[in-house]
């Protein structure tokens, strides 16, 4: 049993890349994904079942972090899922966390698990079961569904993801830049204004951190917000309702799974 083990980790070693998979060795490590192009949200029949099937695009990040390996897989945590699905009059927005993983004895399988958030609805759960594919991670491709395949009405997830490049949010667009410019006044006593301006309508996320890198106040919570400049005030609170005290403080602006921040003081 031990040599099958040992023959299996070498084969993964081999079939995902030697570079792919020293880099598993760091489970601190958090890897930020980007959707690809072809990556859609389907609802209709599939199988035999005869009635359209309804396409939408699906964009957007999440994070991926390495938690293990068990002999014959490399476990992943899947966290910040932050997708959209932009193509109707209001965008919805699809939110959640599950896992991946990707190894096999023989032949490479990949299993990736979601528990979302589409729109108002309530959560529900994802899955692809254990299916064959994965020699390509870093890159994933895979569908996740409610159903599994097992009914003729489905709701599935057709997954195409890679690492993001390590991007600013002050990356050049059409001639205009998305970034998060900056807080005034600064250093304030009262409240700021987060002064922020999107090439085009984008997934933003803006939370205020102090020193120690922990949230203290969620100001936007993964809105879809149009294309142009925004002034967003922070009243100094934290989100319990009480003040902040004096301080340094970061305020960190996620645009498509891209972060930027700046520093601020907060003075009486």
């Amino acid at each position: 049993m031990k040599a099958r083990i040992m023959l299996a980790a070498a084969l993964a070693f081999s079939l995902l890349g030697g570079a792919a998979a020293s880099a598993q060795t760091d489970s601190s490590t958090v890897t930020l994904y980007a959707l690809g192009t072809d990556s859609r949200f389907e609802t209709g029949c599939f199988g035999p079942c005869l009635c359209p099937v309804l396409f939408q695009t699906l964009k957007g990040t999440f994070e991926l972090k390495h938690v293990g390996f068990d002999g014959l897989f490399e476990d992943y945590a899947v966290s910040s899922v932050q997708w959209s699905l932009p193509d109707g009059t209001t965008p919805v927005a699809i939110r959640g966390s599950g896992t991946y993983k990707v190894g096999g004895e023989v032949a490479i399988e990949q299993e990736l698990t979601l528990d979302l958030t589409v729109g108002a609805h309530a959560p529900q759960h994802f899955d692809s079961g254990l299916v064959s594919g994965g020699s390509g991670f870093p890159k994933i491709l895979i569908d996740v569904s409610l159903h599994r395949g097992m009914a003729c009405i489905d709701t599935v997830l057709h997954v195409q993801a890679a690492p993001d490049p390590p991007a600013s949010v002050e990356e050049s667009t059409g001639g205009t830049v998305s970034r998060l410019v900056g807080v005034a006044p600064n250093p304030f006593s009262g409240s700021a204004q987060i002064d922020l301006v999107l090439a085009r309508p984008d997934l933003v996320q803006i939370s205020v951190y102090d020193l120690d890198g922990k949230a203290v106040r969620r100001i936007v919570d993964g809105a879809w917000l149009p294309a142009g400049s925004h002034l967003i005030g922070w009243d100094g609170r934290r989100d319990s309702g009480t003040m902040c005290p004096t301080g340094v403080y970061f305020v960190g602006a996620r645009i498509n799974g891209r972060l930027s921040s700046r520093r601020v003081v907060k003075v009486q």
